[in-house]
């Protein structure tokens, strides 16, 4: 089970809310206006266990996300992101904060395939978030 929030746009303007009733394609949605302008989705895993992983963040602007997936072990909590093998050196801003580049995925259907699968499983493959 999930708690979900959101905030679409960035600064004055940025609109947000949260609910504990998650819908897949209530989720989705928020993800494609995210995608399409600016904005964050986080979905928090609720009554999960106290190993897991716990919190998946999707960070947006510019077509460019930062996603990052909490997990707790049993000595640590560890913060999994994806990270580009592609990407040059380098610094961007995704809503007011600086990213290595190589943190930044630029493929929304990615970002949409990772929220999926987190909803779906309660967790990402280790594979794409390291």
């Amino acid at each position: 089970m999930f708690s979900f929030s959101w905030v679409i746009g960035c600064g004055d303007s940025a609109q947000g809310g949260s609910t504990d009733d998650v819908q897949v394609e209530n989720v989705l949605e928020k993800v494609e206006l995210i995608l399409d302008g600016s904005g964050s989705v986080t979905l928090d895993v609720i009554d999960g266990g106290e190993i897991g992983p716990e919190s998946l963040q999707v960070e947006t602007e510019g077509g460019k996300s930062v996603i990052s997936l909490g997990e707790n072990t049993s000595d640590d909590y560890v913060i999994r992101t994806f990270t580009s093998r592609l990407a040059h050196d380098g610094k961007v801003s995704i809503l007011g904060n600086e990213w290595d580049t190589k943190l930044v995925c630029e493929d929304s259907d990615l970002v949409k395939a990772l929220v999926k699968e987190f909803l779906s499983t309660g967790n990402v493959s280790g594979d794409v978030l390291t």
